[in-house]
């Protein structure tokens, strides 16, 4: 072991602020200044200290290899220190003469770098966040060329191996107007300036990109610039976005704008408007197609008056640019624009344009147009706002063009309302007027209000001649008038010989004056229909509309006037049959009268004679009285009864006579009450007999309380009548609600009846028993369904022969 105090005279511990200290080729520490003392905190006369032990794991190994060579050397390891901290230190060893004992020592030593590795772990941090940065960052020489360049901006560039364009220029890579830009930049950050720009610049692969760059001056250890910073940022992504909002606000603008307007021009205006207030210094035009001319009809201010008069005289369709837009139906932009080549004079000055046609269900309805007098061609973003424009133009073109069919069928909607308003005061008119001539003029009168100036006529072919049989309003000529008066040819009138034949509509939106009549006489007419007007299967006439001014028949015209031509002909119709109807019910009315009438003066001239054959029998009873034998006794109690039975037929005769002439007295009627009435009326007939009645409630019902009274009393009394041969009679009264109808049920356990007859009880005089069995004239029914008609109901009966018979009737509800 070497002397401490011989080392430390060698070697004095406040000359070097750094360790040093000497150790044997196994690394023991033989001896240490006052700085490795300080650092340890350990003698080293304190027992044996070993060097490599007080290293980290990781760097023991290397040391342990070096102190067994001969070589100096030099390494940086992690050094505990005594208070357990690890620090780095760049170690140096070098070899001394063997010792006493014959071992080789090494003298170390040692500096502290722990702040030179924070900083290499910070330049490698940056480093690594510059590599993984997707900007591609360069370094360049005053001259531009490339001397470096990051991982991660090469990925962005596209470039696999940086050898391909190092020490290349970078400005080489710029062309056209932006290599000017990138020179100017250059300049401009060798003077000491941070200069940022956007610009586009296709990847090493041909990828069409958008960066930002910033160029900054890198300065060297005396101030001054030998290096420049290019750091190029990928906003492509954020370009292409702001394209999309300046397309969207521009889209948005014109979408406010063409939400209240459906004006074709003035929709285009306002994208001229947009056009102009987004990209600023272009030259906006809006075309028509004219036959084989693009028309301008709308355009910007700028536009020069030399330039606007070419526009709107019209340019061809054979021009290139306009051609292809219309074939293609896409946008289209022209860069490096030729005059000449173009079709299209006078616009020399312009650099560039773009064509965006409009087409609307399937047709071209317009084309925008845009140039700008810069050199070259549109940008992404010009070319992105035009085409959104171009859009919106065209959507609020199809929105024009559907809001006018709205208005149209509104329109047609409108009208056929007030048609259908018409033809309800027609059908008014009907009931009061049922007269053809009247339908007629009112007819006329309804077109004549839906339609300008002008005057109808309705024709009827009588032999060869057309006739006019009716006319509303002045036809604005006194020779026209006499001419239709006359009456026209058939068969040389086309206006109306053509509908006769065909049995269709004819409408002529611009009269031929030379087809029907001396033209002089129709030069005033602009417009006419003609339309046939069918009645029963067949031609009744031609419906004539004369307008005097110029009108295109619309789908709502041609609906409106032929429901009018058809609805006339039903109405005609309609009027024939009211007439018929009238006519019929008329006759029907007085045979009735007739009959009542009859049927009461027959009841009361029966009378008399029925009173003589009673008296004179009477006469002959008491003249032959004590000598009456049994069988003329017995021949006038047949007379008697026979007269009986007549005057019973005469009063039930008089009771359907009344029963038909008596109006209707309607008001509420409480059947239970009337049945009440009913039963006790009955009383008599219920003496010496067992009848059980069962009476449910019955309802209020609307009707003639004395006529259903009548009603009740028959259906109540014939039960009674038929079931005298039971030993208890059982009748049962009830009602049941039903659609809109109360119906009445009477059911008895009588007789009863065979119901292949059943209708045969409610005619007059007709009976389904024998007169010896249950007396009666077979009138009461018959009078009970005659009320129940006129009270808007019915009756009916069921029953079978010895199982009872159930009868019924309906009333209406309220």
């Amino acid at each position: 072991m070497l002397d401490p105090s011989a080392g430390d005279a060698l070697l004095p511990p406040d000359v070097f602020p750094h360790l040093v200290w000497t150790v044997d080729m196994r690394g023991d520490v033989l001896w240490g200044n006052h700085a490795w003392h300080t650092y340890i905190r350990r003698r080293t006369h304190q027992g044996r200290l070993s060097f490599i032990d007080l290293l980290e794991p990781e760097d023991q190994h290397d040391l342990t290899v070096r102190l067994a060579g001969h070589a100096p050397f030099t390494l940086e390891l992690r050094l505990r220190s005594g208070d357990n901290l690890v620090h780095w230190f760049r170690v140096h060893g070098q070899p001394q003469r063997s010792s006493p004992d014959g071992r080789s020592t090494w003298v170390l030593t040692g500096v502290d770098i722990d702040d030179l590795q924070a900083e290499r772990q910070r330049s490698a941090q940056l480093q690594a966040i510059v590599d993984a940065s997707a900007s591609c960052v360069k370094i360049l020489d005053l001259d531009s060329h490339l001397l470096w360049m990051n991982q991660g901006g090469m990925a962005t560039m596209e470039i696999d191996d940086f050898d391909v364009c190092r020490n290349l220029l970078w400005l080489d890579f710029w062309e056209g107007d932006t290599r000017a830009v990138v020179e100017d930049a250059i300049n401009r950050a060798r003077g000491g300036e941070h200069v940022t720009f956007e610009a586009a610049r296709t990847t090493f692969k041909g990828t069409p990109k958008w960066w930002e760059i910033s160029i900054t001056p890198l300065y060297n250890a005396e101030g001054r610039i030998d290096r420049l910073s290019a750091v190029s940022r990928d906003i492509t992504a954020s370009k292409a976005a702001q394209e999309a909002v300046a397309a969207l606000d521009a889209f948005v603008a014109f979408s406010e704008i063409a939400g209240v307007s459906t004006d074709v021009l003035l929709l285009a205006l306002h994208a001229v408007a947009v056009l102009r207030s987004t990209l600023g210094d272009v030259t906006v035009a809006y075309y028509t197609l004219h036959g084989d001319l693009w028309k301008a009809q709308v355009w910007s201010d700028d536009l020069a008056p030399e330039i606007t008069a070419v526009l709107a005289a019209g340019i061809p369709v054979t021009a290139p640019s306009f051609a292809q837009a219309l074939e293609t139906a896409q946008p289209v932009f022209v860069a490096g624009w030729d005059a000449d080549a173009q079709g299209v004079p006078r616009t020399e000055e312009y650099g560039a344009a773009a064509f965006s046609p409009c087409f609307v269900a399937g047709h071209a309805q317009g084309l925008l147009a845009m140039g700008t007098k810069k050199a070259g061609h549109l940008n992404e973003r010009e070319q992105a706002v035009f085409r959104a424009v171009g859009r919106s133009l065209t959507l609020a073109l199809e929105r024009a063009e559907v809001a006018q069919r709205i208005i149209d069928q509104r329109t047609e909607l409108a009208a056929r309302t007030r048609a259908l308003e018409g033809f309800a005061a027609l059908t008014h008119d009907l009931t009061l007027h049922p007269e053809r001539e009247v339908l007629l003029r009112r007819s006329m009168e309804l077109v004549l209000s839906l339609v300008p100036t002008g005057y109808a006529v309705y024709y009827q072919r009588q032999g060869s001649c057309w006739c006019a049989t009716a006319q509303v309003g002045d036809v604005g000529s006194a020779d026209l008038q006499a001419a239709i008066e006359n009456g026209f040819p058939f068969g040389q009138t086309p206006s109306l010989d053509n509908p006769w034949k065909t049995k269709e509509a004819l409408f002529q939106d611009e009269y031929d004056h030379t087809t029907d009549v001396e033209a002089s006489l129709v030069q005033h007419l602009r417009t006419i229909a003609t339309l046939p007007v069918m009645v029963e299967g067949r031609v009744h006439g031609i419906f004539n509309v004369n307008l005097f001014e110029s009108r295109t028949w619309s789908a709502a015209d041609r609906a409106v006037l032929t429901s009018i031509a058809h609805s006339l002909g039903l109405a005609m119709d309609s009027a024939q049959g009211v007439i018929h109807l009238a006519e019929e019910r008329r006759k029907l009315e007085s045979a009735n009268e007739e009959l009542e009438a009859f049927a009461y003066s027959v009841s009361h001239d029966l009378r008399t004679p029925v009173r003589h054959i009673v008296g004179f029998a009477a006469l002959l009873r008491k003249h032959l009285s004590a000598g009456v034998d049994d069988k003329a006794a017995r021949y006038l109690t047949v007379i008697d009864e026979a007269a009986g039975r007549m005057n019973s037929l005469i009063d039930a005769m008089l009771d359907l006579s009344r029963t038909s002439r008596l109006p209707l007295r309607v008001t509420p009627v409480d059947l239970g009450i009337l049945l009440d009435r009913v039963k006790l009326d009955l009383r008599p007939d219920l003496s010496g007999r067992e009848v059980r009645w069962e009476v449910r409630p019955l309802p209020v019902v609307m009707g003639d309380p004395d006529m259903l009274l009548q009603v009740l009393e028959n259906m109540l009394s014939n039960a009674l009548k038929y079931t005298r041969n039971r030993e208890v009679a059982t009748i049962e009264v009830w009602a049941e609600e039903r659609d809109r109808e109360w119906v009445v049920f009477v059911r008895d356990n009588g007789a009863g009846f065979d119901p292949r007859y059943g209708e045969k009880l409610f005619g007059v005089f007709q009976r389904l028993h024998r007169q010896d069995e249950f007396e009666g004239v077979g009138v009461g029914l018959a009078n009970v369904r005659r009320i129940i008609h006129r009270h808007g109901g019915k009756v009916t009966a069921d029953g079978s022969p010895g199982q009872g018979a159930t009868f019924s009737f309906t009333m209406p509800m309220p």
